[in-house]
């Protein structure tokens, strides 16, 4: 991955041609992108229940990685695109590119705010 903002934001990952997930973060995206997201995967994010932890990991992490490796293994090129946004402009904004685009093929969920 290379070098991202210390800050939060909108990102998104595009299957060859076409956006296949997207989605936000109120923390810097170096860090959900980077080594501590999606760039990593840890014994925690395999969905395998720790002692001590609520669940078994993140789940957009565990699945989006799955299917970006399933992605890559048939031929398929696989970008990351971002945008900074605010914590508090981040989650609209996901809202409103999926209510005009539609919801992406690996994206599960959009904010209903009306």
């Amino acid at each position: 991955m290379p070098p991202l903002p210390a800050k939060p934001g909108l990102y998104a990952w595009q299957r060859d041609e076409v956006v296949a997930h997207i989605g936000q973060t109120g923390t810097p995206l170096a860090r959900r992108l980077g080594s501590n997201g999606y760039a990593t995967i840890y014994p925690y994010n395999t969905l395998a229940k720790e002692s001590g932890r609520k669940n078994g990991g993140q789940q957009t992490n565990c699945r989006v990685n799955a299917l970006a490796n399933d992605a890559l293994s048939t031929g398929s090129t696989l970008k990351i695109w971002y945008r900074v946004y605010s914590p508090k402009v981040a989650p609209a904004e996901e809202a409103q590119w999926m209510l005009r685009h539609g919801i992406p093929e690996w994206s599960r969920r959009i904010e209903r705010t009306r």
